[in-house]
């Protein structure tokens, strides 16, 4: 059976009401049944002297022995006990074995006899052998002058006085039965206003518990049970409040986490994953959707980015490395230590790509190697030249004409380095405002090939252009479509050798024409394929300064083609030629 507070209460009400019955009945019957044994032998002590005193004036001589007979036998009609007169010579024999067995049925202890004899009047309770009678008996001495001459035995029985008892018992059984179903109900009641309560306040700690922190209880009272049940209604108040707040940081984490670009976890002191957001699982390319409880050192690529964050939680020192990961990939951690109490208790991490940032830091530095190279070559080349003609050493015109002649082309070269530089710079901005326009790219294909024609003639080269008559218009800024042309042209121009060929042709490929510069030059190799469009970047350094190529052609290009939604390609086979092409759109 299941144990609640409210048969607890009922079980004790009913303990404490039976154990106080008992003990009062007990008491009760012990009181009067005393009562009564004591009132019995002292009436019978007394009926016992006025009998001796009868029977001591008849021997002292004082009394008419017919009186003293009719006296006895009026005392007797009403004793209701038996009546026996011992000479002092039987009262002597009182306490010997056997006495009990005369018509008195009594025998005396040696203690009661003495103090019989000795004028003193005793009384006792026993039950009669045979019979199993329960009696009282009182004897009383005779004393004449002073002298123990006799003395008289009253035995009456205790029946009647026992059935009384009897009766009050069972009196006081039936008012125990009535007063306990009076009290189990009064109890019935007291318990369940104490119960009913406090189940209601259960229910509700349940409801609390599965996240309702809205529930309330009645206080029906003021006392201690009332007290409580006010308590449980502040307290489920402040824990709605509580938990409201804590659910607002929750979600302000959580949306704090997810905006982030950076990986985030947070481990234990046993190395147990507490926190990670999405971004840390891509980072680290994981599959599973939930990293709580799992080892971080299984997660992690390196052991060493394990051993990072145990460092910091035995050091309770914020540390950062960066790793290369994943085939080159770069990862940026800095693991600051978690506090409780002032000790650390675990550690959180910030996991960043900054391959991208190494990648441009290392551009950067090419970047400036490249145009400090650039700058340097054609400056120490004018210096040198210019030192020449102011050290002499030009004496005739002709000598003086070629070394300005030097000069001027070293000075073209560098502005043209730094012409296309701002340009570049501009396309990377984004600062263009060009006016758009619709183009015709057969005009403008034989315009190129025009203004082109000196270089391709020098380099005995043929310039065939591949154009369908009914090919598309495009939609772009004709000078800058045509900077792109001439760029790729040029390339083609100086890295075909003589006798070689170079096409221009275009087609329709969707809502947009593609162009192609072909030429069956030295072609690229594969590796250098990805890179051509880097600034600076040159498949045959020598081979392109020697044409006074700055680098930033194809960049410029590659610029250009985007600010006009178009795409760029290349096809080269190394020893067979290349194919340049890109993307406008039409018209």
């Amino acid at each position: 059976m299941k144990s609640n507070i409210f048969s607890k209460l009922l079980t004790t009400y009913l303990v404490i009401i039976l154990i106080t019955l008992f003990v009062v009945s007990l008491f009760l019957t012990q009181l009067f049944q005393t009562y009564f044994y004591n009132a019995r032998e002292r009436e019978l002590r007394i009926q016992g002297e006025q009998v001796s005193g009868i029977i001591a004036n008849e021997i002292a001589g004082f009394q008419d022995p017919r009186i003293t007979n009719y006296l006895m036998l009026s005392l007797q009609s009403f004793l209701d006990a038996e009546l026996h007169y011992l000479w002092r010579e039987e009262l002597l024999l009182a306490s010997c074995p056997g006495f009990e067995e005369t018509g008195l049925r009594v025998r005396l202890t040696d203690d009661e006899l003495s103090q019989v004899m000795q004028g003193q009047s005793i009384s006792k309770r026993i039950f009669l052998p045979g019979t199993n009678e329960q009696v009282v008996t009182v004897a009383v001495p005779t004393m004449v002058m002073n002298e123990v001459v006799g003395g008289i035995f009253l035995n009456a029985p205790l029946t009647g006085i026992s059935d009384t008892v009897g009766q009050m018992r069972q009196m006081i059984l039936y008012a125990g039965a009535l007063a306990t179903l009076l009290s189990m109900i009064v109890g019935f009641f007291m318990s369940k206003s104490i119960s009913l309560p406090l189940q209601q306040m259960n229910r509700a700690a349940l409801e609390v518990a599965d996240g309702n922190y809205q529930q309330q209880v009645e206080v029906a009272s003021s006392d201690e049970v009332g007290q409580l049940a006010h308590t449980f209604n502040y307290m489920s108040s402040t824990l709605q409040q509580t938990v409201e707040d804590l659910s607002h940081e929750k979600s302000k984490l959580e949306n704090i986490m997810l905006s982030m670009n950076e990986g985030v976890m947070a481990i234990d002191g046993q190395g147990k994953v507490i926190l990670a957001n999405p971004q840390a699982r891509s980072l680290l390319k994981l599959s599973e959707t939930d990293l709580t409880g799992k080892e971080i050192s299984s997660l992690l690529p390196q052991e060493e980015m394990n051993q990072l964050f145990m460092d910091v939680i035995a050091s309770s020192e914020v540390h950062s490395a960066e790793y290369q990961v994943f085939g080159g990939k770069v990862l940026s951690l800095q693991i600051a230590p978690l506090y409780r109490n002032n000790q650390t208790w675990g550690a959180v991490g910030i996991l960043q790509d900054v391959t991208e940032v190494r990648h441009l830091e290392q551009m950067r530095r090419d970047f400036v190697a490249n145009v400090s190279h650039e700058l340097r070559t054609p400056m120490t080349s004018i210096q040198g030249f210019v030192e020449a003609l102011l050290d002499g050493l030009a004496e005739d015109k002709e000598s003086q004409d070629r070394y300005l002649n030097v000069i001027l082309d070293e000075t073209v070269r560098l502005n043209r380095l730094v012409s296309d530089l701002l340009d570049l710079s501009r396309l990377e901005k984004g600062e263009v405002g060009w006016p758009m326009e619709t183009i015709e790219l057969k005009p403008l294909f034989a315009d190129v090939a025009s203004k082109l024609q000196p270089q391709v003639a020098k380099q005995e080269l043929s310039v065939d252009i591949d154009t369908p008559e009914n090919i598309s218009a495009v939609t772009g800024n004709r000078d800058r479509i045509q900077q792109v042309l001439i760029n790729l042209l040029g390339n083609a121009i100086s890295f075909t050798p003589p006798g070689g060929k170079i096409t221009l042709s275009a087609k329709d490929v969707g809502d947009k024409v593609e162009v192609q510069v072909t030429d069956t030059g030295m072609g690229i190799p594969p590796e250098e394929q990805d890179k051509i469009w880097e600034r600076f970047h040159k498949v045959d350094k020598a081979r392109t300064r020697s044409f006074g190529g700055t680098g930033l052609g194809l960049s410029i290009v590659k610029q250009i083609v985007d600010a006009h939604g178009g795409d760029v390609g290349l096809e080269s086979t190394p020893g067979k030629g290349s194919t340049f092409y890109f993307t406008l759109k039409k018209a």
